[in-house]
C-alpha cells in the first residue's frame, strides 16, 4: 500500500475525532447551562428549603428566621404583660377568720434543717380551702388550740364602690374578713354583702377607698377552647401571681362543684391553693371566669383547674348586690338524665326525666307526674338536667311558664302551664334503709309482699349493698305499682316482669308521692 492511499484514511480519522470532541464540549456546555438555570429558578425558595432542612440553611437565613420568631414571642409576652398591668390592680388578697373549733387539737411539727416546713407541717399551715374538689375551708395553724381558723383566697374588684367578687367557700361563716389591695400592704376590713352557696360565689365590700380599679367582665359565651387564659391571684399567699395557659374545655357540668350544675371553664393555667376567687382573664384583660377549684391528687397543681363562667358570675354578683341573696324559681320536682333507650322508645333525642313530683309543689298543681319527660320550656328545647335547672332557676317566684312534657305511660305530649314557686333554702329527704327479712331477695335486692290496697307490691326488705339500696334509694314501705309499663298488682306479676327485663322502668309510690326510676341491670 502506498503513502498516497493512506492519506485519505488519516483525514477521515481526524474528522471522527473532531466530531467526538465537539460533542463532548457541547454536552459539558449544556449540563453547565442547565445547572445554572436550575439554581436561578430555585433560589427564590431557599428560605423554604432552609426551614425544611435546617442543616442546609445558610447563616443569614437562620438569623433572619430566628429574629422573626423572637419578635413574635415578644409580642405574646407583651400581651401577657398588658393583661397583668390592667387587671392586677383589681385583684385582692383575702384572709377570712372563722371562730374557734372546740375539737381542734394542738399540733407539733418538726422543722427541716433549712428552717422550711416539712410536708406534714405544710398540711397544718393556712391554705386555700379549694385544696381539691371537696375541701372548702382550709386547716388551722400549727400549734393551734381553740383559736380561730384562717382561710386565704383571692378576689377582684367589680365596682369602684368597693364591691369584690370571690368564692363563697373562701368567706363562708367568717367572723372577720381582711382584704389587701395590690397598691397597699395595709389590710382593710370587709363585710359580706351576700353569698350563694349553690354557685360558690360571694360578694364582699370594703369601705372608704377612693382609687379602686374595677375589672371588666368578658362574655364567657364567646370563649373558645384553645383561647389563652391568664390566672391572677395569691397562691400560697403570694400576691399578684400570674400564670398562663389555655382554655382546655368548656361546659364541664358533671364535676359536682356547684349545686346548680354550672358549665365550668376548664383551664391548664396553674391554679393553686390561694387562687380561689381570683380572675381568669382573656388577652383583652377581661374576666372570663372566677377560679373556683382544681382537680388534684397531690394537693397542688396538676394541670386541671375550673372557673365559673363570667356571664353566670356577673348575674349572681348583681343579684347579691341588689338583694343580698339569690332568689330562684322552683318547680318542685326531682329530675334525672334521660335514658337513651327510653328516649328512643319515646321517639325523642333530648329531654329531662321527672323522677319525683313533690306534694303541693308548683309541678304537682300543674299536673306533672313522675315518669313525664320535659322536652321544652316556653317553646325552647331542653337538652339536659343542667339546662332545665338554669331555666327554672332564672324565673322569679310568681312567674308563669309553659312546659311541654311527654308522658311515659301513653307517649303523648302535652303542654302545661306552671306558676313558678320560690326555691326553698333547704330541701332534704330523710329515709331509713333496713335489712331484708329471711326470704331470698330478688336481683334488685328486694323482698316484696302483696299490697293490701292492691295497688302493687310492698317493699318489705332491702338487701344491704344492693341495687335497690345503693342505686335507687328505695325504702321499706315503698309500693311498686308498675314495672316496664306493666301493672304489678301481685307478687307473681312483679317477679314475671322483673325476670324478663334487662332495662328497668320502675314506678313507685311513697307516702303519697310518685317516684320514677330508669336504669340498666348490670351483667
Amino acid at each position: 500500500m502506498t503513502d498516497h492511499s493512506r492519506e485519505p484514511r488519516f483525514k477521515l480519522y481526524g474528522l471522527y475525532i473532531g466530531i467526538a470532541l465537539l460533542a463532548a464540549v457541547s454536552s459539558v456546555g449544556l449540563y453547565a447551562g442547565g445547572q445554572y438555570v436550575f439554581q436561578k429558578l430555585v433560589r427564590k425558595t431557599d428560605v423554604v428549603h432552609a426551614l425544611d432542612n435546617p442543616a442546609s440553611a445558610d447563616t443569614k437565613s437562620s438569623i433572619t428566621n430566628g429574629a422573626a420568631g423572637t419578635s413574635e414571642l415578644r409580642k405574646t409576652s407583651e400581651s401577657f404583660r398588658a393583661v397583668a398591668k390592667k387587671v392586677g390592680p383589681s385583684v385582692v388578697n383575702i384572709k377570712a377568720t372563722k371562730g374557734a373549733s372546740p375539737k381542734t387539737k394542738m399540733k407539733m411539727h418538726p422543722r427541716s434543717r433549712r428552717g422550711m416546713p416539712t410536708p406534714d407541717e405544710e398540711e397544718g399551715m393556712p391554705r386555700d380551702p379549694f385544696f381539691d374538689f371537696f375541701e372548702r375551708f382550709g386547716t388551722p395553724f400549727p400549734f393551734q388550740q381553740e383559736t380561730p381558723q384562717t382561710s386565704v383566697g383571692s378576689g377582684f374588684i367589680i365596682d369602684k364602690k368597693g364591691f369584690i367578687v370571690t368564692n363563697n367557700h373562701v368567706v363562708a361563716d367568717a367572723n372577720e374578713i381582711l382584704v389587701r389591695l395590690s397598691s397597699d400592704k395595709a389590710e382593710l376590713k370587709a363585710k359580706i354583702v351576700g353569698t350563694d352557696p349553690k354557685t360558690d360565689l360571694a360578694v364582699i365590700k370594703v369601705e372608704g377607698q377612693g382609687n379602686l380599679v374595677a375589672a371588666d367582665w368578658a362574655d364567657s359565651d364567646q370563649v373558645e377552647v384553645g383561647d389563652w387564659a391568664i390566672a391572677i391571684g395569691s397562691p400560697f399567699a403570694l400576691d399578684q401571681s400570674v400564670t398562663v395557659g389555655i382554655v382546655s374545655a368548656k361546659g364541664r357540668n358533671s364535676t359536682g362543684l356547684t349545686e346548680m350544675g354550672g358549665d365550668l371553664i376548664q383551664t391548664d393555667a396553674a391554679i393553686n391553693p390561694g387562687n380561689s376567687g381570683g380572675p381568669l382573664c382573656d388577652l383583652d384583660g377581661q374576666v372570663m371566669g372566677v377560679n373556683t377549684a382544681i382537680y388534684t391528687r397531690s394537693g397542688g397543681y396538676m394541670g386541671i383547674g375550673f372557673a365559673i363562667p363570667s356571664n353566670l358570675a356577673k348575674d349572681i354578683a348583681q343579684k347579691l348586690i341588689a338583694g343580698g341573696k339569690v332568689v330562684r324559681g322552683w318547680l318542685g320536682v326531682y329530675i334525672q338524665p334521660l335514658d337513651p333507650e327510653l328516649a328512643k322508645d319515646l321517639g325523642i333525642k333530648e329531654g329531662v326525666g321527672i323522677h319525683e313530683v313533690l306534694e303541693n309543689s308548683p309541678a304537682a298543681k300543674a299536673g306533672i307526674n313522675a315518669g313525664d319527660v320535659v322536652i321544652e320550656v316556653d317553646g325552647k328545647q331542653v337538652k339536659d338536667v343542667n339546662e332545665l335547672q338554669r331555666k327554672i332557676g332564672n324565673f322569679k317566684p310568681g312567674d308563669t311558664t309553659k312546659l311541654k312534657v311527654l308522658s311515659y305511660n301513653d307517649k303523648k305530649a302535652r303542654t302545661v302551664s306552671v306558676k313558678i314557686g320560690e326555691l326553698p333554702e333547704n330541701e332534704k329527704e330523710v329515709g331509713e334503709r333496713v335489712s331484708p327479712k329471711d326470704q331470698e331477695p330478688d336481683k334488685l335486692g328486694l323482698v316484696v309482699s302483696p299490697d293490701k290496697k292492691k295497688e302493687g307490691v310492698v317493699v318489705e326488705g332491702i338487701q344491704p349493698g344492693s341495687i335497690a339500696e345503693q342505686m335507687l334509694g328505695l325504702e321499706v314501705g315503698d309500693v311498686i305499682v308498675r314495672l316496664n309499663r306493666q301493672a304489678t298488682n301481685s307478687v307473681a306479676s312483679y317477679k314475671k316482669a322483673l325476670a324478663s327485663s334487662k332495662r328497668i322502668y320502675l314506678e313507685v309510690k311513697r307516702k303519697g308521692r310518685t317516684l320514677f326510676f330508669q336504669f340498666v341491670l348490670p351483667d
